[in-house]
C-alpha cells in the first residue's frame, strides 16, 4: 500500500515499495501522486514493473553497454557504429531513454532532411536509434520505443542497370587490355555476369566450390570487407538456406576457369588479388572496375559505356534479367540466384526495352489484328 503524505513544504509525496526498493514521487497536487502510486502498484501486480531510475539512464549508456549483444554481421556493425558516431550520438547520446518522445525523434528526422542529409543516411541513422531503444526495452529500462513508426524521408529511387551485350563485350575487352591474365579482372567479372553471383560470393569461391567435371560452382560463403571469408551467407539459418546454391557455368567460361581452378591450392581462393591473398572490395572497385569504365578522351576521361555507369551488382541484375527474358520459370530463377521471396525475383521480369514490343504484340492479338 502506498504511503501518501503532505510534506512541511505543502507538497504531496507518495512512496511505493517496489521489487527494486522504495520509490518516492512528489507533486503539488495530491491527486497526481495518488494516481502515480496507483499506476505503479498496478504495474507491480501485473508483473510489468519498470524501475523508473533506469529510465533516467542515457541512450549513450544503453548503446555502450548493450550494443555488443546484438547478433549482426561485421559489416553491419561497422556501418551502425559509423552512423551512431556521426548522427545519433551527438543528438541523443546524453538524453535519458525515458525522456524521449516520438515527436522529438520526428523533429530530428525532419531537421536532418532540411539540412539536406541523404535519404538513405537518415534512414540508417533512424534505424540505429531504433536499435538502441529496443536494447533499452529488452533491458527493462523503458516500455515503448519512441523511434518506432517515425516517418523517414522518401529515399532516392534505385535504378537497376542492365548491361547490354555490346557493353559487356567492351567491358571484358577493356579488362583484357588493362589487366591481362589477372584472376581479379576479366575472369572474375565474367563469372559474375554468367552466374549472377554477388561480388562477395564470387570473391569467396574456393577451389572445392568449383566442380569442373559437371560445370557447377557452389555459392554460399562471402568475402567480408576486411578480406576474411564468412562461411555462411547473410541471414542464413541452415545449410539448406536458399543462399547456399549450385549454379551452372557456361562451357566457354568453364574452359577458361578450369586451369585456374586446377592451379589453385586445396582450400585456396580461386580469385585473388594481384599479389595473392583475398580481394578487398573498396580496393578492387577503385583499381579495377572504376578504371575500366573510363577511357581517355579528347577532353579528359570519357565513359566506356552509356551512363549511368553500371556497378558490380548490375552484373547480377543483368544475369537475372537475361534469365527472365529467356523465359526461365520464376522458381528456377529464385533457386539459381538464392532468392527467398517472390518479390526479389520479380524485379527481373520488367527490365529491357523488349517488353514494349511484347506489350504491343499482345494488344494486337487481343484486338484480332
Amino acid at each position: 500500500m502506498a504511503w501518501i503524505r503532505q510534506l512541511p513544504s505543502g507538497v504531496w509525496a507518495a512512496t511505493v515499495y517496489t521489487p527494486t526498493g522504495r520509490v518516492t514521487e512528489s507533486d503539488p497536487l495530491k491527486g497526481a501522486v495518488m494516481k502515480w502510486a496507483a499506476d505503479l502498484e498496478a504495474d507491480i501486480r501485473r508483473g510489468q514493473y519498470l524501475d523508473p531510475r533506469l529510465a533516467r539512464k542515457t541512450v549513450g549508456e544503453c548503446w555502450t553497454k548493450f550494443e555488443p549483444s546484438r547478433r549482426i554481421e561485421m559489416a553491419s556493425r561497422k556501418r551502425d557504429e559509423s552512423h551512431w558516431r556521426v548522427w545519433v550520438e551527438p543528438r541523443w547520446g546524453e538524453v535519458a531513454c525515458g525522456a524521449i518522445l516520438k515527436p522529438d525523434v520526428q523533429t530530428w528526422v525532419n531537421e536532418l532532411e532540411e539540412d539536406e542529409v541523404g535519404g538513405w543516411t537518415i534512414i540508417a541513422a533512424l534505424n540505429v536509434l531504433k536499435a538502441a531503444m529496443e536494447l533499452a526495452i529488452d533491458a527493462g529500462w523503458i516500455r515503448a520505443n519512441p523511434a518506432r513508426r517515425v516517418r523517414p524521408p522518401m529515399p532516392p529511387s534505385h535504378v537497376d542497370r542492365v548491361i547490354e551485350p555490346g557493353e559487356e563485350a567492351s567491358i571484358l575487352d577493356r579488362l583484357d587490355e588493362l589487366f591481362p591474365g589477372r584472376r581479379d579482372a576479366r575472369l572474375f567479372v565474367e563469372t559474375m555476369l554468367e552466374t549472377g553471383g554477388r561480388w562477395e560470393e564470387v570473391a569467396a569461391v574456393k577451389r572445392e566450390a568449383v566442380n569442373v567435371r559437371h560445370g557447377l560452382v557452389d555459392f554460399g560463403p562471402v568475402m567480408e570487407r576486411d578480406g576474411s571469408v564468412r562461411e555462411y551467407p547473410k541471414g542464413a539459418r541452415s545449410r539448406h538456406d536458399a543462399a547456399f546454391r549450385p549454379v551452372p557455368l557456361g562451357s566457354d567460361l568453364l574452359a577458361r576457369l578450369r586451369p585456374v581452378v586446377l592451379a589453385t591450392e586445396p582450400g585456396g581462393l580461386v580469385f585473388t588479388a594481384p599479389a595473392g591473398g583475398s580481394m578487398l572490395y573498396p580496393t578492387w572497385l577503385r583499381r579495377v572496375w572504376n578504371r575500366v569504365l573510363r577511357v581517355p578522351g579528347d577532353e579528359g576521361w570519357a565513359p566506356l559505356v552509356a551512363e549511368p555507369l553500371p556497378t558490380p551488382h548490375d552484373c547480377r541484375h543483368t544475369y537475372g534479367t537475361r534469365l527472365a527474358d529467356a523465359g526461365l520459370e520464376q522458381h528456377d530463377r529464385m533457386a539459381l540466384m538464392g532468392h527467398k521471396d517472390v518479390r526479389s525475383a520479380q524485379r527481373y521480369t520488367h527490365s529491357g526495352d523488349a517488353r514494349f514490343d511484347r506489350a504491343r504484340d499482345a494488344l494486337k492479338r487481343a484486338r484480332g489484328l
